[in-house]
């Protein structure tokens, strides 16, 4: 792990962090927008409610040539805080408005009040708005404007009741009406929004970088560091072997915790190790004493060579070599029920091997518990492994992740020999290859999958058994080991064991000059079986030979494995044959039906001549072999199908076969 990962997670969030506080505050932008225009419109609303009930009192000419009536709209502009009240008469046809009086406010500008003054006839845009309130289709009209000044809102409303005071009562009149508009400035209410929103995106931008900081330093300082830690040790682990271990300190119980603990485990187990030899140097010749501690470190740092689930079970060997290699087994159970495994083999020999292959092991184990899939773990393996290498040492390997819940197998290829699934036939795992690991970092890996099922076994194999040598020099081959694996499934022989014993009998007394590791998974249980679909076929044939491919090719489409698919036709073919060549004189026709479920049966109906094939049927004893007088077709069919019945109906020949679903 590189020390710039914190700033590339710490890059990663910042945008994102960035991201959803502009959008918290568009958000609350627009809430503020929008409750800031409803308290506009009601403000305007309630305020043309109480000055539309003081119009009623006045007739429009009184409101025109009244001075009084202005100082009130002005007095109103005041009290309400709204720079222009006015009244006004439309000419919807003529697109005029003529003011009958204006009020200002304080907000109102110089040039407002130099253009606006009763009395004032103009050409006007009739809007949609100002239409509905001059035809009453709303009590209250509000419209947006945008002008010189800025954004205004104004409110219409049309005043069209008086009072009679020539008959002092309370009556509607029919008469022209009168408008009344406010203006409200827009721009000045949401500028002051504008200004405290800019000034929260500022303090919420400077929060963001903080929390960003704050949590780059937490993920150094609990993840990167710890982790570069670790990393360095284990680098310098090899260059320095001879010298005092210091372990890392461990606190906690966090995965990296247990990083820490399985590094330091194998580093005292090495050193204890390598004290032995220095020891047993003094005692006999240095070479034998290093593969002599060689072999122990092999075999100290590999797993039981038994696991045993509900679902499947793990099965691994290695036999070491005289001259000791780095062959190496692993299989680690992770916390949902998935097992990774792998098998690895590092080039070279001796104690620079074993030293190479314990490293491999404990970074195998290390990425399996951290749940990596299979790529990511040769990817990473791969990479730690290159970082420090003075030997040039390389080791291919294959690494597989199997999942009990759907069955499936996703595995990835380091350079390793290509291992098997044997199932029903066998099914090389080639799918997914890429380098060995140790040589080139940075390298990226493939993965596949397939999916298994019950009494399925995956074989894994390290070269000492396709490389291995009988006194003859000549090599056991992957041929060979494909033909054994292929008898497996014939003879339904545990794949392991027979190739173990092969590979014994194919060296005889040759002296084994590689480590010989073998490793299965074997399915001990599957997913409960579908229940059959029940299949039904009905051909109506011509009694004539050239049909027979209609009948081959509706037994071939059967879910049937192929062996019964050839017994069916045989039999099929037989009796076809027969009423072609005996039912008709002329011509005739012929129908077979055939059912399939838990069972399958076949149903031969023809309307020829009245005929019992199961009667008068020729058997071995009575075969004319000389002659080949008396044919056995019929004897056959009755053999190979489970269950003959013969009936004549309704001047019908029905013949009902009953077959087997397998070969068992």
């Amino acid at each position: 792990m590189k020390r710039t990962i914190f700033w590339r997670i710490s890059l990663i969030i910042l945008p994102i962090v960035l991201l959803i506080n502009a959008a918290l505050l568009v958000l609350a932008y627009q809430m503020a927008f929008t409750r800031t225009y409803n308290t506009c419109v009601e403000r305007l609303t309630n305020s043309a409610d109480m000055i539309e009930e003081m119009l009623e009192f006045f007739d429009e000419n009184e409101i025109e040539s009244a001075e009084e009536f202005d100082t009130l709209l002005n007095h109103y502009c005041e009290q309400l805080d709204i720079p222009y009240i006015y009244v006004f008469r439309l000419d919807p046809e003529k697109s005029t408005i003529r003011y009958l009086s204006i009020g200002f406010g304080k907000e109102a500008t110089e040039e407002g009040r130099k253009e606006l003054y009763t009395g004032k006839e103009m050409q006007i845009t009739v809007s949609e708005e100002l239409k509905n309130a001059y035809y009453e289709k709303s009590i209250h009209t509000f419209e947006k404007v945008q002008n010189r000044f800025g954004e205004d809102l104004i409110c219409y409303t049309a005043i069209r009741k008086s009072y009679d005071t020539e008959n002092e009562k309370n009556k509607d009149v029919k008469r022209s009406p009168v408008m009344l508009g406010m203006d409200l400035s827009l721009s000045a209410v949401m500028g002051e929004i504008r200004s405290d929103f800019f000034r929260i995106a500022i303090l919420m931008v400077g929060l963001s970088f903080t929390i960003v900081l704050l949590f780059g330093l937490i993920f150094y300082y609990m993840v990167s560091r710890p982790a570069h830690r670790i990393s360095q040790r284990m680098s310098s682990f090899v260059e320095d072997y001879g010298d005092i271990f210091v372990p890392i300190s461990v606190k906690g119980h966090d995965e990296f915790a247990e990083m820490s603990r399985s590094f330091n485990t194998m580093a005292e187990n090495i050193h204890s190790y390598l004290s032995s030899i220095e020891k047993l140097t003094r005692e006999q010749h240095t070479k034998n004493a290093e593969l002599c501690i060689a072999g122990d470190i092999q075999l100290g740092f590999l797993r039981s060579p038994h696991y045993e689930a509900e679902t499947f079970r793990i099965d691994a060997q290695m036999r070491p070599a005289k001259d000791v290699g780095g062959d190496l087994y692993d299989y680690q159970v992770m916390g949902d029920g998935r097992i990774a495994f792998a098998v690895a083999d590092v080039s070279g020999k001796g104690i620079s091997a074993s030293l190479f292959m314990s490293r491999a092991v404990t970074l195998l184990q290390m990425y399996a518990r951290l749940n990596y899939s299979p790529a990511r773990i040769l990817k990473e393996f791969n990479d730690t492994l290159s970082e420090n290498n003075p030997e040039g040492l390389f080791i291919t390997t294959f690494v597989a992740v199997y999942d009990p819940e759907t069955q499936e197998l996703i595995y990835s290829n380091g350079g390793h020999n290509t291992p098997y699934v044997v199932s029903d036939q066998l099914i090389p795992l080639d799918g997914a290859r890429g380098m060995a690991a140790g040589i080139f970092p940075g390298e990226d890996y493939e993965e596949a999958v397939i999916r298994l099922k019950e009494g399925d076994w995956v074989f894994l194999y390290t070269d000492g058994v396709n490389e291995a040598m009988n006194t003859a020099g000549e090599l056991y081959s992957t041929g060979r080991l494909e033909k054994k694996l292929a008898e497996c499934i014939e003879t339904k022989s545990v794949p392991m064991r027979a190739v173990l014993d092969d590979v014994t009998a194919f060296a005889g007394d040759a002296e084994q000059s590689d480590d010989i590791t073998v490793m299965s998974l074997q399915i001990l249980k599957s997913r409960e079986k579908e229940e059959k679909q029940e299949v039904e076929t009905v051909l109506r044939l011509k009694a004539e030979n050239e049909e027979l491919p209609k009948i081959k090719e509706a037994i071939r489409s059967l879910p049937v494995e192929k062996a019964v698919q050839k017994k069916l036709y045989l039999v099929a073919e037989e009796i076809f044959i027969n009423i072609c060549s005996y039912a008709y004189e002329d011509e005739g026709e012929a129908e077979l039906k055939i059912r399939m479920k838990d069972k399958l049966e076949m149903v031969f109906v023809d309307e020829g001549k009245k005929f019992d094939p199961t009667e008068n049927v020729t058997t071995l004893d009575e075969y004319d072999y000389e002659n080949g007088v008396g044919g056995l077709g019929r004897f056959l069919v009755l053999n190979m199908a489970d269950k003959c019945q013969y009936e004549y109906k309704d001047g019908k020949n029905i013949l009902r076969l009953e077959f087997k679903l397998s070969e068992n």
